[in-house]
């Protein structure tokens, strides 16, 4: 009969809640720290009274901690007790000491420490003294802590239950876990309290680093750069700047940097708001008209066109439309039988892109006024040159496409403009050759070749400039016999106007819109931006602070003490010149220096290559050989990247149904969803105006009031910032950055033009869906900051709701995912092939701790001057010293309840919702704890750790959903759930609760790390075909090496093609539910689970007998890698070379250890099988038809351990091994001791640890004059044999039976 294992007793039927359990372990925590005091003091009388004192003690604590059961109950509970009995006295030992050791150094400083008379022992105290005077007295103290701590620590009550890192690594502070009797008792347990505290003289000092490291990021962020400490300068450059928002920028050009970034995101919208209105008139004029950025054949349109665009640019720009030009034009619309409302609204749109120009150059202007020295007339001249530049001249080849699916449109000219190019220089090359007899025949084909690739030549030199002024000038070599280089000038070149042709010129005002709004916008979004970290640097030098920019080298080098902190001092000039108009706006910055890590800031956040973002795009000067190496790993690895996971997400409809309702759980966790029980018609208006301003369900623009709020909220940084849309845009900026050794764009256009309308749709609803909830937040945070500001007496006039609109964007942004505010290093590993979307788990980490944090801030109590709070500052009443009990303000000025309701926003959202559904699902269904634990050891791997609602069928048959998959916080909470799995797993299997806890820690920081190191979906497939060779990472095998060789190349295509391919497996599972197919496995399906398969919630079905096949390949794999640790490998035995005795012993015990490790985990797989309903039999059945004996089975079923044994060809080898060397046959000599180690592991339950020692196994080193060979094995510490019964710990632990013992000890 097969042995199942159930759970521990304190998992099962667990009535206790998570916060009880909290509570009792605090308690019972409190209650050993006494106990572990009192047991030291009975240990130590039992060592010299050989008595049992210490177990009275046990006994009598047992029976008055009436906590302890409920705080084990819990995993948490089990946490806190823990921690809390290592605390109090660690802590109390560290101050204690700390003190002891300030006073010894203020004695020692004022001459009254000790007085030795003594010559010798003066000498040596003056030598002791000299190196101690080197030692900073902080770290006197702090060294006196650490021991003191470690001290402290010796008091701690179940050091046993606890365990020691020693445990789990075999080192020198594992504990003595055999439990003896009087004395020998006494002094185990006293050793097992030494090294117990003996390893956190180590441990502490590391945690001090990483808590100073964290103290001096969040206390003296802004300084830290800055800082005389090379280890708080590391922390800052390489930990803290990386991953924070500001990277190396000061918060004030950071925050200069996002208002900057929301004006021109506001211009941008409302270019293309005023194009999009435009075209839905004249499509109504002309109903072939294309849409944004299509071109038309349609003469009529393309003229009328060229009508509004010399309306719109007629005159000084800075002034309205010519009243004349406007009535001609209403007069002609009028002939054209357009409604006067069409007529009003093409109009209106002109009229507002005129005033967008008029309201651009005005700042551009007081940019420019009074810092040139001219008069009025040259600076209007000036500016007009400027501004023509930036207008004028718009031409398709410099169209910088936007969004993800027009970044590979490729310029191509008009079949008319390219043969007009060619003509051109067909003739300039029958002018300048020489040797030419006869007249030029326009018809012939005379220097046709030579001028065509002249013409191409010339494209490719234009495409990869910036937008100039006007025409571009461009080289060309004639065809002269000197082969002269020559420059075109575009300015006053002749045949500019086929020139024009050539690069397009837009002569549409939709183009001439959109092109001049979003470059005045960038040049004078420039100019204010810089105008604004000038200003904000000359108030903060004026109070005499450090501030960021310096009028020389010198003065920067003595503000931030370049001698001795190394900062590099470089001009400011040489970064604001490749800014948007750096050239030729006025710079307030010029000729100022700053830090070469703030100039680098600004680099990185203007999105100007630098670095590996720079390589990989194509660096100017680059060698052939790099363009060729960065062309590959762009279009072979980074591109498919891109696509794929623009497929999975932007392409695919269940996608968009998880990112809208996951989106919501941002509400959730700031509270917003907690408004509807008080205020339900706020949050039903949030949510109406988040669907109405995103136009989530809109398929054409929005109303105009619609499209103004809008604006509003980008100006303020609040959408448009989704943060999987913002990874996809710039990895593919990444791929299309510059042309490469082979024109890409040929393959790729015909199939990203099909998809260009449809992607443009569904990437504009992706981010919609995102809006939404963001819009719907910052409606509610207003409203809570209006009522907050009006509770403290405060007047709502225009400037203090403009006030509160910036708070309450501030409050969104920080606490919602917003691209935006990605680390640079984020940002940056989007270019390498691992990870997916790393920028979101990112933004997950960043904004739940701003959430807590805001939510704190905003139930803290601010205390008037000279009050003094005891205790925390966060309750409803706080105890102010010398007041007593007083109302928290907080409360008074009305923002209490918003903290109260973020902090239990969280809270329900991480823990309560999944715990509740799970819960809820376990009631519901009849599901015990022990088929969740059983359900976990058939599930995939990423889903171990997942929220798992169980759902039990009509059948009988256990299903789950996994949760986790549908849980945007599920990021932030798996890594807790992975530490209790861990902990449960590590008890079930008696280890101590810090080796579970350890392996908790390990597996949780591999699940944080997990979305940054994993295999992207691209690189993933092409490693399952190239490293895998053929298989999946879930080992799911593609092909053979006998699969034919069509079918193989096939299968490689299909699973390349199905990582590049939209989701549409969903869609294929309806269907066959709808018409009542079958799947491949032959199970029937059902429409209501595959509908909620579209949102994440599809119940899975787990067979455990077919996963069982899965399982037992991996079992038999693994019998054979632990065999091999024995035979093969880099430590193998038969390799041929020298071996020595022990080397035997130790790889014998490793291969036993990993058999074991293998066969344990099959144990649990056939116990959790048992547990779901599968019969013994057929269990065995599958075993048997995978030629695995039924006898194996049976030892498997009843956590027998049958160890390894070398085999007699094994044993053969030894031989001739010994034979070739000439030496003595070491196998024979430790035969005997394998057997005795092979008849100890025997015993040794599956459904426990391995917990031997290879030490009791290991052969004394020999002194004496060598012996005839016995093989006996000898311990070599005799610390680890008993001296009461001369049997090692193991052979205690292990040998029940008196005969054995008695072989033993003989042995």
């Amino acid at each position: 009969m097969t042995k199942f294992v159930p759970l521990l007793p304190a998992e099962q039927n667990n009535d206790t809640s998570w916060y009880t359990s909290i509570g009792a372990g605090l308690a019972s925590g409190l209650l050993k720290t006494v106990e572990g005091v009192t047991s030291l003091g009975a240990e130590l009388i039992d060592l010299g009274a050989d008595s049992n004192t210490a177990g009275e003690v046990e006994k009598f604590f047992d029976s008055i901690n009436i906590f302890e059961d409920a705080a084990q109950d819990r995993v948490i509970g089990r946490l806190v007790e823990t921690f809390t009995q290592i605390g109090i006295p660690g802590t109390a030992g560290f101050k204690v000491a700390t003190k002891l050791a300030d006073k010894a150094i203020k004695a020692k400083k004022a001459g009254n420490y000790a007085n030795f008379k003594s010559k010798n022992v003066m000498k040596g105290m003056e030598q002791a003294k000299k190196l101690n005077d080197r030692i900073p007295d902080k770290t006197k103290r702090f060294a006196a802590g650490v021991f003191g701590g470690a001290a402290g620590e010796t008091l701690v009550a179940d050091v046993e239950e606890i365990g020691t890192f020693g445990d789990f690594f075999d080192g020198p502070t594992s504990l003595d876990t055999l439990e003896l009797e009087g004395r020998d008792d006494a002094s185990r347990k006293l050793l097992n309290r030494l090294k117990f505290g003996a390893e956190s003289i180590f441990i502490t000092p590391f945690v001090y680093g990483i808590g100073a490291g964290g103290k001096a990021l969040a206390k003296r962020g802004k300084d830290l750069a800055y800082s005389n400490s090379s280890f708080e300068r590391w922390v800052d450059r390489y930990i803290g700047s990386p991953f924070r928002p500001r990277g190396d920028l000061p918060q004030e050009v950071f925050e200069s940097e996002m208002a900057k970034a929301g004006l021109k995101a506001r211009d941008t919208f409302r270019a293309r708001e005023i194009v999009e209105n435009i075209t839905k008139e004249v499509d109504k004029l002309y109903p072939r008209t294309g849409k944004f950025f299509d071109t038309s054949t349609n003469k009529e349109q393309v003229a009328f066109y060229k009508k509004l665009n010399d309306v719109l640019f007629e005159g000084d720009l800075s002034k309205e439309l010519n009243p004349k030009a406007i009535d001609d034009l209403v007069d002609f619309l009028k002939t054209k039988k357009l409604g006067e409302e069409n007529i009003q609204n093409i109009v209106l749109n002109l009229n507002n892109a005129r005033g967008e120009f008029t309201n651009l150059i005005k700042i551009l202007e007081r940019n420019a006024e009074g810092k040139i020295k001219t008069g009025a007339k040259d600076l209007q001249k000036i500016m007009k040159d400027r501004i023509e530049g930036w207008l004028g001249g718009t031409y398709r080849i410099f169209q910088k496409p936007k969004g993800l699916f027009k970044l590979f449109q490729k310029f191509e000219p008009t079949d008319e403009a390219y043969a007009n190019a060619i003509n051109l220089f067909r003739r300039y090359l029958s002018k300048t050759d020489k040797t030419r007899t006869k007249p030029f025949n326009p018809e012939s084909s005379d220097y046709y070749e030579r001028a065509k690739f002249l013409v191409d030549d010339i494209i490719n030199q234009v495409q990869i400039k910036k937008k100039p002024a006007g025409l571009p000038d461009v080289k060309y070599t004639d065809g002269t016999s000197m082969a002269k280089t020559k420059k075109f000038d575009g300015a006053t070149g002749k045949g500019s106007k086929v020139f024009r042709q050539l690069f397009g010129e837009i002569e549409d005002p939709r183009y001439s819109i959109f092109n001049a709004m979003t470059n005045l916008s960038a040049v004078a979004r420039t100019a204010t931006y810089l105008e604004d970290i000038a200003t904000q640097n000359r108030l903060i030098q004026n109070e005499g602070k450090r501030g960021f920019f310096w009028d020389s080298e010198d003065l920067a080098k003595q503000a931030v003490n370049s001698p001795q902190t190394g900062i590099e001092i470089v001009p400011v000039d040489s970064v604001i010149q490749k800014l948007p108009g750096g050239n030729s706006i006025v710079n307030p910055l010029s000729g100022k220096y700053t830090t070469k890590e703030i100039a680098d800031g600004i680099k990185n956040i203007n999105d100007i290559g630098a670095g590996l973002t720079s390589v990989i795009r194509g660096r100017e000067g680059a060698n052939p050989a790099e363009k060729a190496a960065t062309w590959f790993y762009r279009n072979l690895l980074l591109f498919p990247k891109g696509i794929s996971q623009v497929a999975k997400t932007v392409l695919s409809i269940p996608t968009h149904l998880r990112n809208f309702f996951s989106a919501g759980a941002f509400a959730g966790a700031n509270g917003i969803l907690f408004e509807g029980l008080t205020q339900p018609n706020l949050l039903k208006n949030a949510f109406a105006q988040g669907i109405d301003l995103s136009g989530l369900l809109k398929l054409g623009p929005g109303s105009a009031k619609a499209q103004e709020a809008y604006r509003e909220l980008l100006e303020l940084g609040v959408v448009n910032t989704q943060v999987q849309i913002g990874d996809l845009i710039n990895l593919l900026k990444d791929v299309t950055a510059n042309p490469g050794v082979v024109n890409t764009d040929a393959i790729l256009k015909p199939f990203m033009t099909k998809l260009k309308k449809l992607g443009q749709f569904f990437q504009g609803k992706y981010v919609a869906e995102d809006d939404t909830w963001k819009i719907t937040n910052y409606v509610v945070e207003l409203d809570r900051l209006k009522k907050s500001a009006i509770a403290q007496g405060a007047e709502l006039t225009d400037e203090v709701v403009k006030g509160l609109k910036q708070e309450a964007a501030r409050i969104v942004k920080n606490t919602v995912p917003n691209y935006a505010y990605v680390g640079s290093a984020v940002k940056t590993a989007r270019i390498l092939p691992i990870g997916n979307f790393m920028s979101f788990p990112a933004e997950m980490i960043r904004t739940t701790t701003n959430i807590a944090e805001q939510g704190l801030k905003e139930m803290k109590h601010i205390p008037a001057a000279g009050e003094v709070i005891r205790g925390s500052s966060v309750t409803p009443y706080i105890f102010i010293e010398g007041k007593g009990l007083v109302k928290n303000n907080a409360i008074t000025n009305g923002t209490y309840g918003t903290g109260f309701k973020r902090i239990s926003g969280m809270a329900t959202t991480l823990v309560v919702v999944p715990e509740t559904v799970v819960e809820g699902a376990k009631f519901l269904y009849d599901v015990t704890e022990d088929e969740i634990q059983a359900l976990r050891q058939f599930v995939p791997e990423w889903s171990k750790n997942s929220t798992l609602v169980p759902i039990r069928g009509e059948d009988g048959e256990l299903r789950y959903i996994d949760f986790s998959h549908s849980n945007a916080y599920d990021v932030i909470a798996r890594p807790y759930r992975t530490l209790v799995n861990n902990i449960i797993a590590g008890e079930q299997d008696d280890r101590t609760l810090l080796a579970g806890f350890v392996n908790g820690v390990n597996e949780a920081g591999a699940q944080i790390m997990n979305p940054f190191i994993s295999e992207s979906i691209w690189t993933e497939a092409l490693t399952d075909l190239t490293v895998r060779g053929g298989r999946t990472a879930e080992g799911k095998q593609l092909y053979t090496d006998q699969t034919p060789a069509g079918d193989k190349a096939a299968i490689q295509f299909l699973h390349l093609g199905i990582a590049l391919a939209p989701s549409y497996r969903q869609f294929q599972r309806l269907g066959q539910a709808a018409f009542g197919v079958p799947t491949k496995r032959g199970d029937e399906l059902n429409i209501g689970p595959e509908l909620a398969g579209f949102m994440g919630f599809r119940p899975i079905k787990v067979d455990p007998l077919q996963s069982m096949g899965f399982k037992i390949a991996e079992f038999q794999q693994g019998i054979r890698n632990a065999r091999r640790e024995f035979t093969g490998g880099y430590f193998g035995l038969l390799r041929g070379g020298r071996i020595k005795p022990n080397d035997v012993i130790e790889r014998y015990f490793a291969s036993n250890k990993a058999r074991f490790e293998v066969q344990k985990e099959m144990f649990k797989n056939i116990s959790a099988a048992g547990i779901l309903g599968v019969e013994t039999s057929k269990l065995r059945k599958e075993f048997k038809d995978r030629q695995i004996s039924t006898k194996t089975f049976n030892d498997l079923g009843n956590a027998k351990f049958e160890p390894y044994f070398p085999s007699e060809d094994i044993r053969k080898r030894f031989a001739e091994i010994a034979n070739n060397l000439g030496e003595p046959n070491i196998y024979l000599e430790v035969a005997p001791t394998l057997r005795a180690m092979r008849s100890l592991f025997r015993q040794l339950p599956l459904d426990g640890a391995f917990d031997v020692q290879v030490e009791d196994f290991l052969f004394e080193p020999i002194s004496t004059p060598l012996l005839p060979q016995t093989g006996q094995p000898i311990v070599s510490n005799q610390n680890n044999v008993n001296q009461t019964n001369q049997l090692t710990r193991t052979e205690n632990a292990l040998l029940s039976d008196p005969l054995d013992r008695e072989i033993a000890r003989r042995t």
